[in-house]
């Protein structure tokens, strides 16, 4: 049987952590610098106090991810972890994937300290929601902004 495992990504992973992330921000139409989003993989796989990435992998192919990003929060009370994106290739969803990436992000997050989770989801892709709500998620009745420096 092949087996979906989901482990911490480390350095080896940041080509397949990079193709990932390139097809999630094609997806959702986000710009980006190819260097620029190589040069913040590879910190966050360097500097555990950033974040952290955990994989879905299938044998030897990366077929997911989880991006988490660390923030101290006066909201939470402290450390808390943003899930930056999550993502399953698209051949290998409704597959219980996601759910698994989502259950190993809150028990790494929970050993780092953490006291919360937060996410957004985009309008263009509702269908997720579900996953979230499934695995313990409030929606919040806010909108994210954002200013770019």
């Amino acid at each position: 049987m092949n087996m979906t495992t989901i482990e911490r990504a480390n350095l080896a992973d940041k080509e397949a952590l990079l193709d990932l992330m390139q097809k999630q921000f094609g997806a959702h139409e986000i710009e980006y610098s190819t260097d620029t989003l190589l040069i913040a993989i590879e910190e966050m796989l360097l500097n555990e106090s950033l974040g952290l990435f955990i994989v879905a992998r299938k044998k030897d192919l990366v077929i997911g991810l989880a991006a988490i990003s660390f923030a101290w929060t006066l909201e939470h009370g402290g450390k808390s972890a943003w899930l930056d994106e999550l993502y399953v290739l698209p051949e290998w969803r409704d597959q219980g994937v996601g759910s698994l990436l989502i259950e190993a992000v809150s028990g790494e997050v929970k050993k780092e300290g953490c006291l919360a989770i937060d996410l957004e989801v985009e309008e263009a892709h509702r269908r997720v929601e579900h996953l979230y709500k499934r695995k313990g998620f409030e929606k919040l009745e806010r909108s994210r902004w954002a200013k770019y420096l």
